[in-house]
């Protein structure tokens, strides 16, 4: 599991007014949460933040936030930017004990190369993140899913996917993953691709309208 150590201070002016403040000095204004406990609130170094998630590249990075002495070791719950520059403008961190099972979503990665695809078809990744439960050490970089045996044709459900070491999958149904398309498959899948982002960018021309 990815760790990295940053440092932050405590926050002693809170609202709008402080934040803008903080982010005009360039600091990112945050808040670690913990259930039961109040909210701490904290500043840091916004680009020491981005580039230490670039460096791992997983969205599940613990961060351990060293803060007067004292660490915080946190998972990033939510973040917000700027729609125009993209710019994080506030972090919400949740702070994880060792002991106690967090829930999260991690992305699904095929392995290997299905019998379907040597024989012409595609792989179709139907869900690409699953939903699990694991203690903070054992949350895993991706949920694995061995493909190689799969045919044209072949679906694998979440039922059938075996859960990281030490974590549990959750899920309400038992939903497809990821199948093998045929040639017939593959051009359907396309053409949804294509009007799918088709739709998109006729969405995105309408509120620049």
């Amino acid at each position: 599991m990815a760790t990295v150590s940053l440092s932050a201070n405590i926050r002693d002016n809170f609202g709008k007014g402080a934040a803008r403040k903080a982010r005009a000095q360039g600091l990112l204004p945050a808040v670690i949460y913990r259930g039961g406990q109040p909210a701490t609130s904290i500043t840091l170094n916004p680009g020491e933040l981005e580039n230490a998630f670039r460096r791992t590249g997983d969205r599940n990075t613990l961060v351990d936030l060293g803060i007067d002495g004292q660490n915080f070791v946190c998972l990033v719950k939510s973040t917000q930017r700027d729609p125009a520059s993209a710019e994080l403008l506030h972090v919400d961190f949740y702070e994880v004990d060792n002991n106690e099972p967090v829930v999260i979503t991690v992305p699904v990665e095929a392995v290997g190369k299905a019998a379907g695809v040597v024989a012409g078809g595609k792989l179709r990744i139907i869900k690409r993140d699953l939903t699990i439960s694991c203690k903070p050490g054992d949350i895993p970089e991706t949920v694995q899913v061995d493909v190689t045996p799969l045919n044209v044709g072949d679906f694998v459900k979440v039922s059938a996917v075996p859960a990281p070491s030490g974590a549990e999958i959750l899920a309400s149904s038992d939903f497809n993953v990821l199948t093998i398309l045929g040639a017939r498959g593959v051009e359907v899948a396309e053409e949804e691709d294509e009007t799918a982002a088709a739709e998109t960018e006729g969405a995105a021309d309408s509120d620049e309208g």
